[in-house]
């Protein structure tokens, strides 16, 4: 099993001109706006991963470098099994987009430890069966915040912004960035706005709450995070291994790395995950399964 390696697609992302490992070849993604058409290889879809999305499941277009950041960043959730509905974009436009497409959606809610935690129905099932389990060895899974599993469009855009404003601040207090230019950012609109963001992180200003790793090993771009197809959940018990392997044994896996506290259900046991074009990566004493966008040949 490949584990402790990198999934190729994904070194270089941050680059001003990305390079993606496909299908023998290279494809260069160059710049982070107003991009022409890459040259080389068709795009990814003959790929493991390519071959378990949905059907009818869309493609970043080629000039969109935030699609295909957020699909290696948050991508494992395309290829959940287990009679769930998955996102049909990789990157929903708007708030209407979004309950308009979570109202088609068999979902349930349970309170949790006073918490109302909303998921779609498998999931949900799979959660309470892996509490039970939890609480038969005297532990809990419980939700980390009331907003721990079903998120709206716009609760996306306001965690955006509780990293994004402070670090405009930050670094205009350092000296690395202008209050114009922090003030001129902070008004783009969301799409641009990632844009803007993930070019100063290339310059090593970074947008985590410790100012020391990007903005998406804790929060997605509006309209990306996984809570938006209740298939997520953040959980307050995240550090105890016994936990995370029972939640392993239900379907539920850490596919976001850094994101501690967040787990994914993809409805599969383990065993099963390489074979869906997902590989497992170890850092921090964690392991998450990344999407594997673009490598060809068996798991």
């Amino acid at each position: 099993m490949r584990s402790a390696r990198k999934p190729a697609c994904r070194k270089k992302v941050l680059a001003a001109a990305i390079w993606v490992v496909c299908c023998g070849g290279l494809i260069r993604l160059s710049g982070w706006a107003n991009l022409g058409r890459p040259q080389g290889p068709p795009l990814p879809g003959s790929s493991a991963f390519g071959k378990s999305l949905p059907q009818g499941f869309r493609w970043p277009d080629s000039q969109d470098v935030v699609g295909w950041r957020v699909l290696a960043e948050y991508g494992a959730l395309f290829v959940s099994r287990g009679d769930v509905v998955l996102p049909p974009v990789v990157i929903f436009p708007d708030q209407d987009s979004v309950v308009q497409w979570q109202a088609t959606l068999s979902a349930e809610q349970e309170e949790l430890d006073g918490i109302g935690v909303r998921l779609q129905s498998a999931a949900m099932r799979a959660l309470l069966e892996a509490r039970q389990e939890a609480q038969r060895a005297h532990l809990d899974i419980s939700p980390r915040g009331r907003d721990a599993a079903q998120r709206s469009y716009d609760e996306t855009v306001t965690l955006w912004r509780s990293r994004v404003d402070p670090g405009l601040q930050h670094w205009v207090a350092k000296g690395l960035l202008s209050a114009d230019e922090a003030g001129r950012i902070r008004k783009t609109p969301a799409r641009e706005q990632v844009v803007e963001i993930l070019e100063l992180e290339k310059r090593g200003l970074y947008f985590s709450k410790d100012f020391a790793r990007s903005i998406l090993s804790s929060v997605a771009p509006p309209g990306a995070s996984q809570h938006l197809a209740l298939l997520a959940f953040d959980v307050k018990q995240h550090d105890n291994a016994v936990v995370r392997s029972i939640l392993e044994r239900h379907g539920w896996f850490q596919t976001v790395r850094s994101d501690l506290p967040h787990f994914t259900y993809l409805g599969v046991k383990r065993q099963v995950l390489p074979s869906l074009g997902l590989e497992l990566v170890r850092t921090g004493g964690r392991e998450y399964w990344v999407p594997n966008v673009c490598a060809t040949g068996s798991p």
